[in-house]
């Protein structure tokens, strides 16, 4: 039943995105083969388990709107992040921590830019100009990746390392007991799990999205459903 709704509610999308009519009533129906129709043509003969959507159906919400700000440096950070063996969805992760991807950003402590690079890390790195985006996000991308490479990729003693040093936590070999590096390592983690778990959602819900068919039959009727046209 659930898979059922689910489909039903996909060929409301597709009609929606079409820009097909509104009064126009949607279709779920057992044909007399046993299999399960989407339309938005009402059955000319007895079907079973009949389901309709009625006039109008119900709005589909649009997507969320995306984040300019955040969109803007999404080729950058998946050049680097690929370059640099991490994933995109961490950086984007940390950036979002650091900077709230705030380029121009400046810590109480002196660390700059979208990854806060402080000066002397960002010197190390061939950073010159830490509020340039794609000089920050590069070194910053290749600071995490030293760090995972030393901590044998163990995230949250490497996310501490970021924030804290990578001195303090090779010394303890753990977390340091500082509030704002917990924090940090907690608010990190937590962004970067959302992520992956909506990424893993939408990868479920593409590989179960059917094949939809839009087309115009020989009279100008427009079809929309899972059954591929016979031509």
């Amino acid at each position: 039943m659930k898979k059922v709704l689910f489909l039903f509610q996909i060929l409301a999308a597709v009609v929606v995105l079409s820009q097909f009519s509104f009064g126009q009533a949607l279709y779920s129906y057992v044909d007399d083969s046993g299999a399960r129709v989407f339309t938005n043509l009402a059955p000319t003969s007895p079907v079973s388990d009949l389901k309709m959507i009625g006039s109008p159906p119900a709005p589909v919400p649009p997507p969320s709107a995306s984040n300019p700000k955040v969109e803007a440096y999404n080729t950058i950070i998946e050049k680097y992040a690929n370059d640099y063996r991490v994933d995109p969805s961490l950086v984007h992760s940390i950036i979002s921590t650091e900077s709230a991807f705030n380029p121009k950003a400046v810590s109480p402590k002196g660390a700059r830019g979208l990854m806060q690079l402080m000066p002397a890390t960002a010197k190390r790195l061939g950073v010159s100009n830490s509020f340039d985006p794609a000089q920050n996000i590069q070194g910053g991308v290749k600071y995490l990746r030293s760090l995972l490479d030393t901590f044998n990729e163990d995230l949250p003693l490497s996310l501490a390392a970021f924030n804290a040093g990578e001195n303090l936590v090779q010394r303890l070999g753990r977390i340091p007991a500082i509030r704002e590096t917990q924090d940090y390592v907690k608010s990190v983690t937590k962004k970067y799990d959302k992520k992956k778990n909506e990424q893993g959602s939408q990868a479920v819900e593409k590989e179960r999205r059917p094949v939809m068919y839009r087309y115009f039959d020989e009279s100008g009727t427009l079809h929309l459903t899972n059954i591929p046209p016979l031509y």
